[in-house]
């Protein structure tokens, strides 16, 4: 359908059901009156699967890409809907199609594979900087945890990540025991991962 884009294709109740306010007619009787020349009955059967056609394709490609598919299929099943049966499942005829069109353009893209490479590399891109910002975040939740440790647990958990020291030389460094240094790590990581697990509930 021309001029439909991802803004018109909007979450539905469900496939089969009309909208409220419209006759609650099968997908089948639908199409025989759109093939008895019925345009709005076409519109009704376009609502209806409008958004679970686009989320099919937006799910697996870019968004441009998307809606370029998007009105393909149903340029197509224009085109090809003399030929449905009702005894067939519309849903099926339709998502087929889609189907089909999605092959095309996954076999476009092997043949022509730099706008692959460029999506891919836009992909990469920001889920790098998403990561990033998410080990950030945790990086702050993580030493506001720290600093609520004990001295004694913080300065050793410390020692730990940030010297490369052994066990038994902060052990020498803080004046402690071997079994002293373990307690301690020990403590430290159970109220950090405490706190850790209480940040995630939030």
């Amino acid at each position: 359908m021309d001029g439909v884009t991802a803004t018109n294709a909007g979450h539905l109740s469900g496939p089969h059901r009309a909208r409220t306010g419209e006759a609650e007619e099968s997908d089948d009787a639908l199409v025989l009156r759109y093939l008895d020349g019925d345009a709005m009955a076409f519109e009704s059967l376009y609502r209806r699967y409008r958004g679970p056609l686009f989320r099919f394709f937006r799910r697996q490609v870019s968004e441009p890409v998307a809606n370029d598919a998007f009105q393909d299929t149903w340029s197509k099943l224009i085109s090809s809907l003399s030929a449905y049966e009702p005894r067939d499942a519309f849903a099926g005829y339709l998502f087929t199609i889609a189907h089909h069109v999605l092959t095309d353009i996954n076999r476009r893209e092997m043949r022509n594979p730099s706008g692959s490479a460029e999506a891919l590399e836009e992909l990469e891109s920001e889920q790098h900087t998403e990561a990033k910002v998410e080990r950030e975040e945790l990086q702050q939740r993580l030493m506001q945890e720290v600093h609520k440790l004990p001295h004694a647990q913080r300065s050793v958990w410390l020692l730990k990540q940030e010297s490369g020291l052994s066990l038994t030389e902060i052990a020498e460094a803080t004046s402690s025991t071997l079994e002293g240094v373990k307690s301690r790590l020990r403590y430290a990581n159970r109220k950090l991962l405490a706190g850790m697990q209480r940040h995630v509930r939030r």
